[in-house]
């Protein structure tokens, strides 16, 4: 069924935002591969494309331009407070950084594990 573009309109802004953070973590996850022929990311892409049809390229626009803004005001929001947390508490800051250090060291292992499981090397 077709929808007035004129009912949706004030929707646009709902509509976009779980798609765009769609196609973000679709990037995010494979950011040196092409994403063109990825369906994680392609079938996302062709349903904003047909909401710009539907709703026309201005409103689509103004609308994602929206969602843009608000995603970055987040995004700054959460590194102001994690600038604020490292001045006013710096144990919970350091606590942070040695947790985060230790989750890259584990990701590391399990690569390397998997490297050698995959060439049929053991321990």
């Amino acid at each position: 069924t077709s929808c007035n573009p004129d009912d949706l309109i004030p929707y646009l802004e709902l509509m976009i935002d779980p798609i765009d953070r769609a196609i973000r973590e679709a990037n995010n996850l494979h950011p040196d591969e092409q994403t063109g022929n990825d369906p994680k990311s392609a079938i996302p892409k062709d349903v904003l494309q047909i909401v710009e049809d539907t709703c026309g390229t201005e409103q689509f626009l103004r609308a994602f331009a929206e969602v843009n803004r608000k995603v970055r005001e987040k995004r700054d929001k959460r590194k102001q407070e994690l600038a604020s947390e490292a001045i006013h508490n710096p144990a919970a800051a350091a606590q942070r950084k040695i947790k985060r250090q230790i989750g890259k060291r584990e990701r590391k292992k399990g690569k390397i594990d998997d490297r050698r499981a995959m060439r049929g090397a053991s321990k």
